[in-house]
């Protein structure tokens, strides 16, 4: 709307869009309208004006020349009831006819007399005289969510001699729903050509399973459905002259209305009162059945919430039906948007503790709007008072899109008998279409009754009233008013320079309070006087208010100022190209306050700007058809209903666009779906246009082509201080280390240090400790930001958050993808949508987000944690192992030991079926404590994917365990003797022979074999009973084996050969080991660890593609030249290999070796000469080895950077090329006489150290 440039009167451009739409659709000629046929006859006297008479002259006439119409010939009864089939008053079925407009008789003949029609369910609040299709289509009953259709039977019918009959037609679910409280019969051609019926207005109510005939006769008490005064003991779960009605009586309710209008005021407060002597089942039983009550539907009750001048209507049970913003146009509760409903929220607490001021409404179909609110000040088109002569559903009030639930943007003041409704009315739209939420208020009003805001606009006048003028003059000397303030005056001869013209006032105290107003306004410096014409007053205030608006907004904008800078130069608004910026971060990071910031700051220089806020929760709630009419609509500046009722041609509608320069803000996209209805729209915006999106999902960028994404960073820490800084004087230590935890905790995002500051000042230390515990706090919304993720990616955040923050990606995404979820396609999508970040390889997520996936997994179930789908606590898995309340629903536990033991059950695990993560550890190892199986262990899930246990007490593992499912087998530290009690083999043999009557042995091993199939890793370091592992064929698929420190264990079986998928093999410290299998065959092998093997005494056959072979500790004597096969070898580590007296000369084929470690090689006397150059070879300690000297190819080393020679006590001589080699030297505890001669040579190097 452009309403500087078409004051009130004048054509403005919606007029000519209007009136370009009708023109264009008249000319198509594939317009659904132009298919009506028409009665080319005047209108009869008969006829009633409808709403189209006014909205849309041309649609009106095509529906009254309709030449003909269907008609109901009977009325249904007054009262039906659920799954019966809908009949009329006397008995008979319901018929409906098709009639001739004209001559009002049955048409019986012809092909329009066998038409098909279809029967539909009509509100019966639908009584207009006429109407179009739209609108009879938009009063058809759709079934509520979760339930089933709503009418069931035969609902299309064909009609036979002009004659249709409907027989199996029935409801399925109550009209006490409806505002109205009744149901209307429709019937609606299914091809079109004459107009629709409706039957009369009737009841529909849930079928009563028991009547009073059936109780009389059969003893039963209960009702179905209840009623408003049936006892509290007709309900299911209260048994007559019980406790329950007793402990009800006590709180005053008595009947089946007086819980519903509890449960109204507070939902938990019949459990509050009967939680102590029924279960939470019966509880909701009773809930349940009282919310089924048959609603009393001719008595409503009205509240006003004079501060806000909003009013509320709730039924007979206290529930909140309606709302009127303006005492005008009222609104179901299912049509407010998100920021009304969150307005009216934190209205309904207010109005529940004034039941008392309720006025009582009776509905009435001879209701008399204009005197139903005489005493009550309400506006008599308050529709939810029974307004059946217009549709008044369709009539909104503009939503403030930026509406504060505490605090308006701006108020406007002004004298209500004085100012232009018109002037304020087009002043009002003109900032909401800036995003700035506004308020009305009358002078007359005190200050403090008027809505708390940013910005105060006063228009002033030299009528205003002395009370207007003296509280002015007394606040603004006091500076009392918590806003900035504008004061505007309206024409010029009232200046303040010309004194004489104050002698128009009749009283001389008054003139005095005008000009002491007058007076302190113009020394305030900011507010001003003006006076100009309308239009230009509307932009200027306009552009005054988002100045101050952007100068004020300093704490939401702590340190984020440089950003906006940043997307601004993005932007560059000086170019004449379409240009569109996304704008990324998790929840709370600050997207919408910079995206804000940044419109309030350009959106002057844009003749039409639209911002879209919360746009997925509109779309959630009003669909995608709806949201792309409301963004043409402000486009184009037309009424959204222009754009349903016109089918607007593609080419006409980019011509349309490509005129426009538009600031597009569309905030909080979650993804494409959102906005792929007018995504093509955007492309053919008019030069200079700017589309921002901001996103917590990276893909939707790509996915719309943005020209760039801005991702929003965190505060850095001095920001985050000020921005929890409450001002106050609290500098202890202790309070400064908390205040700096709890910024680290929030890693700098404004809605994390925001809900901490609120609780800041009241409950600091317990924030503190919050902070300090596993579970921290939760951010309600970054909570809401979590919903919405789908199944797979909600699993891996909540497997995440409970279990794998900071490990490494690819050892949980084996995990997950063994669960059965798609790990790497999940990681890349919570990426995306910044709830996970990747560093190093290793997964992380803030520690906010972390509380907030644990906080979705407690609401499982809040006081059982056996219930809950993964636990992490020690105390409540401590409680659960203690009590036995385990379920089927946990599916992981990861158990940081306590300190102090506990005994456990051996069939601790039994009803733990779906147990797939497992995992006990010790973060500080405490002697005797942790678990304690004094009885063993029976039963361990076969769904197991990881099992983790440290310090495991037992020799063996469950006999019954199948470890089928097995993944990863960690049990460092244990007592285990061997894996499985017994011959686990011969076990399954057994039962498997039975099975299959010998006829397939060789078959039966397989199956035998296939127990480990999935197993990839397997830790069993320093478990130094441990004197037999498994056969490794049973394990193909193994890629990690661990066994360092098992001392007891003997030899390794030559099976080995069969994991041609082992990565790493790692054998360090097993001490009794004489020999090593072949490993050449293990081509995926890559690191091999067997130092300190003491007893190796021959080098083994080892995998030729090796890149890290660690041997030190050994009493190896001799390298083979073989080595040389090792072309891969990286690492080579034969670190106190004391026995070492040689090395081959083949090393120097080695061509990838990087480190070559041989300090405490004691026996070692030379290092060998090399043939050739290696290039590769960066460090070289020969540290504690006998070498005398070094042979002169050293200088073939080339990327050497360190060499170490630390207590070589018989080197005596270096190569003079060796000096050519900057690489760094260290020298200590040498034998510096033998030494002495090279000190010369050690000038260029920055530091030596020699002793």
């Amino acid at each position: 709307m452009e309403t500087s440039e078409n004051p009130a009167g004048g054509k403005s451009a919606a007029d000519q869009i209007k009136k370009d739409l009708r023109v264009q659709n008249a000319s198509l000629s594939s317009s659904s309208l132009s298919d009506t046929p028409e009665l080319k006859k005047p209108r009869t006297l008969t006829e009633s004006p409808s709403w189209e008479d006014f909205q849309s002259p041309r649609l009106s006439r095509r529906r009254r020349r309709l030449e003909f119409k269907l008609r109901f010939i009977n009325s249904p009864r007054p009262v039906v009831f659920t799954y019966s089939n809908i009949k009329a008053k006397d008995g008979s079925s319901l018929a409906v006819e098709l009639v001739k407009v004209a001559t009002d008789r049955r048409v019986t003949s012809g092909p329009l007399s066998s038409s098909q029609i279809e029967i539909v369910a009509l509100d019966a609040g639908f009584t207009a005289g006429s109407w179009t299709l739209e609108e009879f289509n938009r009063k058809i009953v759709m079934p509520r969510e979760d339930k089933r259709l709503l009418l069931t039977g035969d609902l299309i019918l064909t009609l036979k001699d002009g004659v249709g009959v409907i027989e199996d037609v029935s409801f399925t679910d109550a009209s006490s729903g409806l505002v109205s409280q009744k149901y209307r019969l429709g019937a609606k051609p299914i091809k079109g050509g004459f107009l629709e019926a409706r039957s009369e207005a009737f009841v529909c109510r849930y079928h009563p399973r028991e009547n009073i005939d059936t109780v009389a006769v059969y003893g039963f008490e209960k009702h179905y459905p209840p009623y408003p005064q049936s006892e509290v003991w007709r309900l299911e779960g209260i048994p007559k002259n019980g406790v329950e009605a007793s402990l009800l009586a006590e709180d005053d309710i008595h009947t089946v209305k007086d819980i519903r209008r509890r449960i109204a005021i507070d939902p938990d407060a019949l459990h509050q009162i009967l939680e102590e002597c029924l279960s939470k089942e019966t509880l909701d039983t009773i809930v349940s059945h009282a919310m089924h009550c048959v609603l009393d539907g001719d008595k409503f009750y009205a509240y006003e919430v004079k501060d806000q001048g909003v009013f509320l209507l709730f039924n007979s049970f206290y529930e909140l039906v309606q709302v009127s913003f303006d005492g005008v146009t009222s609104l179901n509760c299912h049509q407010l948007t998100s920021n009304q409903k969150e307005l009216i929220n934190h209205m309904k607490p207010e109005a529940y503790k004034n039941v008392e001021l309720f006025v009582p409404v009776y509905r009435s179909d001879s209701l008399d709007h204009n005197t139903l609110w005489q005493s009550n000040c309400l506006a008599p088109e308050f529709s939810a008072f029974g307004s059946d002569d217009s549709d008044i559903y369709q009539i909104r009030p503009t939503d403030p899109p930026c509406v504060s639930l505490d605090k308006y943007d701006v108020v406007i003041r002004y004298d209500e008998s004085e100012m232009s409704n018109g002037f304020i009315s087009h002043l009002h739209a003109a900032l909401c279409q800036k995003e700035i939420s506004v308020a009305r208020a009358s002078l007359s009003k005190p200050v403090d009754v008027v809505p708390k805001c940013r910005v105060m606009i006063t228009f002033l006048n030299y009528k205003c009233d002395s009370y207007g003028l003296l509280e002015f003059s007394e606040r603004l000397l006091k500076k009392e008013v918590q806003a900035s303030q504008i004061f505007y005056r309206l024409t010029l001869r009232h200046s303040i320079d010309e004194r004489k013209k104050l002698e128009r006032f009749s009283f001389q105290y008054q003139k005095r309070m005008w000009w002491n107003v007058l007076q302190k306004v113009a020394q305030e410096p900011d507010e001003i006087v003006i006076a100009m014409s309308e239009s230009e007053l509307m932009r200027k205030i306009v552009r005054d208010v988002s100045k101050l608006l952007c100068d004020n907004d300093k704490e939401k904008m702590i340190g984020m100022d440089t950003q906006v800078d940043e997307v601004l130069s993005l932007l560059r608004i000086e170019s004449l190209d379409v240009r569109g910026i996304g704008i990324w971060g998790t929840a709370g990071i600050g997207k919408t306050a910079i995206t804000e910031k940044i419109f309030r700051r350009i959106s002057v220089q844009y003749k039409t700007c639209v911002f879209l806020k919360n746009l997925h929760e509109q779309v959630e709630e009003k669909g995608q058809v709806t949201m792309r009419e409301e963004f043409l609509s402000k486009i184009l500046e037309v009424e959204a209903s222009l754009l349903r009722i016109f089918d607007i041609n593609k080419s006409f509608l980019r011509s349309k666009l490509r005129c426009k320069k538009v600031l597009v803000v569309l905030d909080d996209v979650n993804d494409c779906k959102d906005i792929e209805t007018f995504l093509g729209d955007l492309k053919y915006l008019g030069g200079g246009s700017r589309i921002i999106i901001t996103s917590r999902n990276r893909r939707v960028f790509v996915q719309t082509e943005m020209d760039h994404i801005y991702e929003v960073k965190p505060l850095d820490i001095s920001s985050s201080l000020r921005f929890l800084d409450d001002g106050t004087s609290m500098t202890s230590a202790n309070y400064r280390k908390q205040s700096l935890e709890l910024v680290i905790y929030a890693n700098g995002n404004p809605e994390v240090l925001h809900y901490m500051k609120s609780r800041f000042q009241k409950e600091f230390d317990q924030l503190s400790q919050e902070v300090l515990q596993t579970s921290p706090i939760c951010i309600p919304r970054i909570l809401r930001s979590c919903y919405g993720l789908d199944e797979n990616e909600m699993n891996i955040l909540l497997d995440i958050a409970c279990f794998f923050r900071k490990m490494d990606r690819d050892g949980v995404a084996m995990l997950l993808d063994g669960c059965g979820f798609f790990a790497h396609v999940g990681f890349r999508n919570l990426f995306d949508k910044s709830l996970l970040t990747i560093s190093h390889n290793l997964l992380n997520m803030h520690r906010f987000i972390q509380a907030t996936g644990r906080e979705i997994v407690r609401q499982e179930s809040g006081n059982e944690p056996g219930k809950r789908s993964r636990l992490w606590n020690a105390e409540e898995i401590m409680d659960v192992f203690l009590n036995d309340t385990g379920t089927s629903a946990i599916e992981g536990i990861f158990l940081d030991i306590p300190r102090r033991k506990f005994d456990a059950n051996p069939n601790i695990f039994e009803k733990m079926r779906n147990l797939r993560l497992l995992k006990f550890y010790y973060s500080e190892v405490i002697n005797s404590v942790g678990v304690s199986l004094p009885h063993g262990l029976e039963y361990l899930p076969g769904k197991l994917r990881l099992l983790h246990w440290e310090y495991y007490p037992l020799s063996s593992l469950p006999q019954s365990f199948d470890p089928k499912n097995l993944l990863e087998l960690n049990l460092p530290n244990s007592c285990a003797k061997k894996l499985w009690k017994g011959k686990k083999a011969s076990f399954k043999i057994t039962i498997l022979t039975i099975q299959l009557n010998m006829r397939n042995p060789e078959m039966l091993m397989m199956s035998l074999l296939q127990s480990l199939e999935k197993l990839k890793k397997m830790r069993l370091s320093y478990s130094c009973q441990l004197t037999k592992i498994p056969r490794f064929s049973s394990a193909p698929n193994l890629e990690l084996l661990d066994l360092e420190g098992c001392n007891s264990l003997v030899s390794i079986s030559q099976s080995i050969c069969y994991l041609t998928k082992l990565v790493s093999l790692n054998l360090k410290d097993c001490s009794k080991l004489e020999s090593i299998p072949s490993t050449v065959v293990l081509e995926s092998l890559e690191v091999l660890n067997i130092s300190g093997c003491s007893k190796l005494m021959n080098f083994p056959e080892i995998s030729p593609n090796v890149k890290q072979l660690y041997m030190g500790g050994t009493i190896i004597q001799e390298i083979p030249p073989s080595i040389k096969n090792l072309v891969l070898l990286e690492i080579l580590d034969l670190e106190n290999s004391k026995h070492l007296v040689n090395l081959p000369t083949s090393i120097c084929k080695l061509k990838h070796l990087e480190t070559l470690n041989l300090s405490g090689c004691s026996s070692l006397e030379r290092f060998p000469g090399l043939s050739r150059k290696m290039k590769c070879l960066k460090s070289l300690d020969l540290s504690r080895t006998a070498i005398k000297e070094l042979h002169s190819s050293v200088s073939y080393l080339t990327a050497l950077e360190e060499l170490r020679l630390t207590e070589c006590r018989n080197l005596a001589s270096l190569p003079d090329d060796v000096w050519s080699l900057r690489f760094k030297v260290e020298f200590r505890q040498i034998d510096t006489e033998k030494f002495s001669r090279l000190w010369n040579r050690l000038g260029w190097l920055k530091k030596v150290q020699i002793s």
